[in-house]
């Protein structure tokens, strides 16, 4: 799940990761925060959501397989109600 800090949080967590890779203790647990390599926003959207993910890694089965239609055939298929699997 994508979380923002922005403001004063973004600022204080700053000053916890000057290194590339640092532990935090947080309550007694401690959690290793490292630097994700560069993704742009619809990157980081999409990792973070297992739904969009599996969604996405679906669509990409169907076109392999050859599951595909036109724009036409899919407002057709719309229209006489044949939407789904």
């Amino acid at each position: 799940m994508l979380k923002r800090l922005e403001g004063t949080d973004a600022e204080q967590f700053h000053r916890f990761i000057a290194d590339e890779n640092t532990i935090i203790l947080v309550d007694g647990t401690p959690y290793l925060v490292a630097r994700l390599p560069f993704m742009n926003e619809i990157g980081l959207e999409i990792e973070s959501d297992p739904a969009l993910k599996a969604s996405i890694e679906r669509a990409k089965q169907d076109i392999k397989a050859g599951r595909v239609y036109s724009t036409e055939e899919a407002i057709e298929m719309l229209e006489r109600g044949e939407f789904g699997p």
